[in-house]
């Protein structure tokens, strides 16, 4: 059986094995259903679109963005003064 190969995903497919919750499980069941889809294409996609938000270097990013965002609120309060 050949894999294809798509721009995200340039590896061939690897069967995992994930358990989850009756509650996670019905919820899973209930978007794939809404979506007309398989249920392995919602934990796909749900995955694609976490995985990405657990990087620790975004974590790190966020900071600073959080850090710029005081100074530049502390900036401008002075500039009222």
């Amino acid at each position: 059986m050949q894999h294809m190969r798509t721009k995200e995903n340039k590896t061939e497919s690897h069967r995992l094995q994930v358990v989850v919750s009756p509650a996670i499980k019905a919820r899973i069941e209930r978007v794939a259903r809404a979506k007309r889809t398989k249920t392995q294409r919602v934990i796909l996609d749900a995955l694609t679109y976490y995985l990405p938000l657990a990087d620790p270097n975004l974590e790190a990013e966020f900071a600073e963005w959080d850090r710029l965002s005081d100074e530049a609120l502390t900036e401008f309060e002075k500039g009222l003064a």
